[in-house]
């Protein structure tokens, strides 16, 4: 009895090792099949292309000669024929490419135009706030740099529209509203004790040369 439960234990072991080993087997049979393949990073599309594209020459060639073969042409005027049909062919190629590169010019510029109309328009809402004169408003615009005031979608940024406006008003303070009574920007001393009939407006404090009396 004692012989037989040996053996017995000895199958066992010999059965749960070959069952341990069919399951790492398995497990790299597994592992090996989700191992991506890197012979594929090995091909070259780029150089299949160059068969493609010059298969098709061939092809392209060997149709325009039998073509012109059949019109009577000799060898001479065949290949003129070719090179003078290749020839248009390309500059009808760079004719469409540069009608498409217009469209594209012209659409883009088409958007960047209504693009600064839409900050321009959301900057009126800012005169307020910014304390200036809405007629002194074209004037901002024209001296602020609005290139950054919109985002990749076209949607104008408020924040960064103030701040650039805001940039130029401290530049130049004059484009703030004038207090009552006031016009334009004042810059000098006033020499003229309020007897000038300009009222300051553009007053530069420049004091008059008289000229000498003569005896």
């Amino acid at each position: 009895m004692e012989g037989n439960d040996a053996n017995n234990n000895a199958n066992n072991t010999n059965n749960n090792a070959n069952s341990n080993q069919n399951a790492q087997n398995a497990a790299g049979q597994n592992n090996n099949a989700n191992q991506p393949n890197n012979n594929s990073n090995g091909i070259d599309y780029n150089k299949i292309q160059e068969m493609i594209d010059g298969r098709n020459a061939k092809t392209e060639d060997s149709v325009l000669k039998s073509y012109f073969q059949k019109q009577g042409l000799s060898q001479e005027e065949i290949e003129s024929a070719i090179n003078a049909f290749k020839t248009q062919k390309a500059n009808q190629a760079n004719a469409q490419n540069k009608e498409l590169t217009d469209a594209q010019a012209s659409l883009q510029k088409t958007q960047l135009e209504n693009q600064r109309l839409r900050i321009e328009k959301k900057a009126y809402d800012f005169v307020d706030e910014l304390n200036v004169d809405i007629k002194t408003m074209p004037y901002l615009l024209k001296m602020a740099d609005l290139s950054n005031c919109a985002d990749k979608d076209g949607n104008v940024l408020e924040d960064t529209l103030k701040t650039v406006l805001q940039k130029v008003i401290d530049d130049v303070p004059g484009l703030k509203k004038q207090v009552q009574g006031t016009v334009g920007i004042t810059v000098g001393a006033d020499t003229n004790n309020g007897t000038n009939s300009n009222n300051g407006v553009f007053d530069f404090g420049f004091t008059g040369v008289r000229p000498k009396k003569q005896n």
